[in-house]
This record gives C-alpha cells, structure tokens and sequence, in this order.
C-alpha cells in the first residue's frame, strides 16, 4: 500500500481546536461567569453587614451626644427647683452663658414660666413678652412632666434656621414652674460621625418620628425640614434598595436603625459603589483568564508543530517499509494517538490488531459499563441520601414552626401546652418550686387603634425582646396564648424572684420607650400576674390564680400583683 503523502487534514486541526476550547476555554469562562455571580452576591452582603455595623456603631453615637446634651438641661432643671431658685432670673442668665460655652452645639437657650412666656435667654435676649406656649418643647413637657427631644422645626425668634430642641421642666415645690429649652443647631449633632461616613462614601439621614428631616449628607437630595419618602417602609424592611434619595439619581441601599428619642438614622451606600467594587475585584479573574486563553493558544500552536512532525517522519518510514526497507523508528518516540499510526499498523498484521482490537472493545466495553452502573448506583445513593436529609430538615423546620409564635418567636399556644406539662412535672420531681407570670400588655387595642396593626406587631415584637432581656435563667419559658397576652414559667424560682422578674420586665419594657400616647404614661406598659406553684402540683391551678392575679392588676395596669 502506497502511503498518503499529502498533509495531515483540516478537519484534525479542527477537532484538537475544538476539544481546547470546550475543555478548557469554554468552562473557564463559566467558572469566572459563575465567580462573578457569586463575588458580586458576596460583595453586597459585604456592604450590607458593613453598612448595618456603621449604621449601629453612628446611631450609638448620636444617641450618647443627644443623652448627654438633655442630661445637662435635666441636670440644669433639677438643681434650680431644688434650689427653689427657678425665678432667679440673673442666675439663670448665668448658667445659660456657661451652659452654651461649655456646649458649642448649643445654638440659643432660653427659660420660660408656667405660661410659656420667656423670662430669659441667651445668647441674645428675647422680649420677655415672647410666648412659645405652642412649641412641641413646652407643651409636651408640660403634658409628661419629664425632659424632651424635639425633630426639626425653623425657629421663629433668633433667625429662621433648623433648630432641634431639647427642654426639661421646671419645678416650684410640686408645681409646673415652666421650662429650660436649648436649641441645636442639626448639622452640629455629632458632626464627627457624619463626616466619617462621608469619608467611608457613604451617605446618611438623620429623621424625626414623623420622616422629618433633621440633618443630611450632602449627596442626599431631601435636606433638613423635608419630608424623607419611604421612611417608615425602610424601617420596617432593613436593608433593603431606594430610588431616588440621592442628588445623583444613583440607587441606594439603605438600612435604618432607630434611636432612642424617637428618631430613626438612616446610612445609604449607593449602588454605583458596590458595582465599582465588585468590578475591582473581577479585574484579577479576567486576568488570569486572558493568561489562560494566551497560554491554550500557544500549547495549541506547539502541539499542532509536534504532531505535524510526527505525522510527516511516520509517513516517511511507511514508505521505506513498502519498498522493502526496516522499520528503524523507537514507537515510544510517536504520538499513539494518530489515526495514520494506527492505519500503518493495520496494514502491517491486520489479523494480529484485528484481534487486539476485538479483546481490548470488549474489555473497554465490559469497564465502561462497570463504571456506568456504579456511577448508577452511587448517583442513586447520593440522591437518596439527599433526600432523606432534606426530608428531615424540612420536617424538623415544620415541627419548629407549628410551636412557634411567627411574630414574637415565643412559644405559641400549641408550643406552651406541650412544654408547661413537661416542665411542672420535672419541677416536681426533682423538688424545686415553679412559678408563673401571666402578663397583658395595657391598652393594646388602644394602640392598635391608633397606630395601626403593622406598628402594634412591631410592639409586640419589641414587648418579647423586652421581657427576654429581663430573664437571666436559660430554662425560663415564654409563650403566647394569644394576642397581647403573654405567659412566663420560672423552673427553680421562688416567689421572690418571680416578683423581682416580673419588676425587670417593666422596666426594661420602660427603657425600650415603645411610645403609647393613649397610656397615662406616654408608653407601652404592662400589667402581671405572680402565682406560685403549691405543693400537690396542681398547674392548672397555679396558671389560674396568676390569671387572677393579672386581673387584679388591670384594674389600675402598669402593676405587679400576685
């Protein structure tokens, strides 16, 4: 047989090209693609936890600058109505003077009688025939008797700036005497903290409880005094993406933290922001993916060189073998892989290959259905396994929410009646006492009523947080029968630590502030029910008589009763 002469085919060439570029080049780039897809999702959660860490760590600060500054005005008030010295109008003069150099955030001070009518200011002394009986800083402590934060509003009597208020109530014995208000200047309100975030190219808004704003970054497009959109949507749904904030049109992310006077911070990183840092980080694997296509590219070059040459000498020996010559070539020197190897080699000992060949397909044959039915049986295992595994996961998840109170994450009735059983009889049976508090929130559907039931969630989530934080013991209880009304079993304590916890759950429903205009005092509060376990282990009666006992408290609420 006379050997082909002619070059090795394009259709070769074509194949090797292809075989580089959907083995190497094609799941190269979906590796980068899918890379990119989950770099950029890191990325934002990134931005997200740091924009929540920064957000936290500011409104911490603006609520320490802001406690600091009432502190002084409560600590003003207290001594000059001890003093009995509230009328004293050059001492007071005074102690304005030293207030405000002492603070620079302090724009004006003034001090009022029980009317509203100016007695004093400073720096600038206003006409003692001034009245701000209709500013929200004197009715409202005149109303709750206690020290208040304004939001924004433009001032009347020293120019016609922003101005955000800070008063306490004077006393004269047990009387309301009148007021001492300060007034701040919004953009001097922890200004070290703005101007971090501003180098941090984040940007922030500073609102009062009705979306008023009280002080922003220059890139944000509501300023002070204006309304801020979607205020109250993004403090319910944090972080979460806004349009239309910023001067630039750029979205935004945004999460809002909530103060303790009322106010709500709200820390912005513009989308443009993330991108350019997602794209700052891609640059590397679009790097080193050029490098790779550089590099498929020269090995494809190389190899294609190689098996050129290869071809071109096996070629020649074919021919000196046909016209009688001996072979002399090392086999291991050529590629096994060229078909004109093998095409020699069948014309030299066809039966010999022939039947090489049918026992080497049969052995392949037998491997690869081997290898097909383990990687059968392995696939079905994985699958099943799987599963199985999701099965439980799913049903443990089930499990754990038909227990659970969805909004408050307390047990709920279902939870309650099979955790109260379990827990009085290990009580019992290792001798240690049990108590019960029975707790309802007061004038709940008063609040409901006037702020609207998403808000009324928020409170009752805030409640659980607030009774959670007064429980020191793990094996404490809380569930929710139902609506405001909450119940918590104590394994282990005695009556007098049910009563000094049902005190720690008002108070720290206190501190939480949760603003109730329709309570007598201004705030959420609850009322409680103590009962305690007696000795022939009755539950239901214990759960019995801390319900009366709650009773007994809502007659005046506020009130533990046991």
């Amino acid at each position: 047989m006379v050997a082909d002469s002619r070059s090795p085919t394009p259709s070769l060439q074509r194949q090797f090209a292809r075989a580089l570029v959907f083995g190497v080049l094609l799941p190269a780039l979906v590796m980068m693609a899918a890379f990119g897809w989950y770099d950029s999702n890191r990325q934002v959660a990134a931005v997200r936890m740091r924009m929540d860490s920064v957000a936290q760590s500011t409104a911490a600060s603006i609520d320490e600058f802001m406690q600091a500054h009432r502190a002084i005005l409560m600590i003003l008030a207290q001594r000059r109505s001890d003093e009995n010295s509230v009328g004293d109008v050059a001492r007071w003069s005074n102690d304005l003077r030293r207030v405000i150099s002492a603070y620079p955030a302090f724009r004006s001070m003034l001090v009022t009688n029980a009317a509203g009518t100016v007695v004093t200011s400073a720096p600038v002394a206003l006409s003692y025939s001034t009245n701000v009986a209709d500013r929200a800083y004197f009715t409202q402590v005149r109303r709750a008797d206690r020290a208040y934060v304004s939001g924004a509003f433009r001032g009347r009597a020293i120019g016609t700036d922003p101005l955000v208020a800070v008063s306490a109530p004077l006393h004269s014995g047990n009387a309301f005497a009148g007021v001492v208000e300060a007034s701040l200047r919004p953009d001097a309100i922890e200004a070290a903290a703005f101007r971090a975030l501003e180098q941090r190219r984040y940007e922030a808004v500073l609102a009062d409880e009705a979306g008023t704003v009280i002080h922003s970054t220059p890139g944000v497009r509501a300023q002070t005094l204006d309304a801020l959109p979607s205020a109250k949507e993004v403090r319910l749904h944090r972080p979460m993406m806004v349009n239309g904030w910023l001067r630039d049109g750029d979205a935004a992310y945004v999460t809002a933290v909530p103060l303790s006077m009322g106010w709500s911070l709200f820390v912005l990183v513009p989308k443009s922001l993330v991108v350019e840092e997602v794209t700052n980080n891609l640059k590397v694997p679009i790097a080193l993916l050029l490098l790779l296509s550089v590099g498929v590219g020269l090995a494809f070059w190389s190899q294609l060189r190689v098996l050129q040459r290869s071809v071109k000498r096996l070629l020649t020996i074919l021919r000196a073998f046909a016209l009688g010559g001996e072979i002399t070539a090392d086999p291991a020197a050529m590629p096994a892989e060229l078909a004109p190897v093998v095409s020699a080699i069948d014309d030299l000992s066809a039966r010999l290959n022939m039947a090489y060949r049918e026992l080497r397909d049969a052995l392949d044959h037998q491997k690869d259905l081997a290898e097909s039915l383990q990687n059968s049986v392995n696939t079905r295992e994985r699958i099943i396994g799987e599963r199985t595994e999701q099965l439980r996961q799913v049903n443990a998840e089930l499990d754990k929410r038909a227990r659970t109170d969805e909004l408050t994450g307390c047990l709920n009735y279902r939870g309650f009646l099979e955790v109260a059983p379990r827990l009085c009889s290990e009580t019992l049976a290792a001798n240690q006492p049990l108590a019960a508090l029975a707790l309802d929130v007061d004038l709940f559907k008063s609040y409901n009523d006037r702020y609207g039931h998403p808000a009324g969630d928020n409170a009752l989530r805030r409640f659980a947080g607030a009774v959670r934080s007064a429980l020191y013991r793990p094996d404490d209880v809380i569930g929710r029968p139902g609506g405001e009304e909450f119940i918590v079993l104590l394994p282990g304590a005695s009556h007098e630590d049910a009563l000094s916890a049902a005190h720690r759950i008002q108070n720290c429903l206190r501190r939480a502030a949760v603003v109730h205009a329709d309570s007598p005092t201004g705030y959420l509060t609850v009322s409680i029910g103590v009962a305690m376990r007696n000795a022939d282990g009755d539950c239901d009666a214990m759960l019995a008589r801390a319900d009366a006992a709650l009773y007994r408290a809502k007659k005046t609420r506020n009130m533990v009763s046991d």
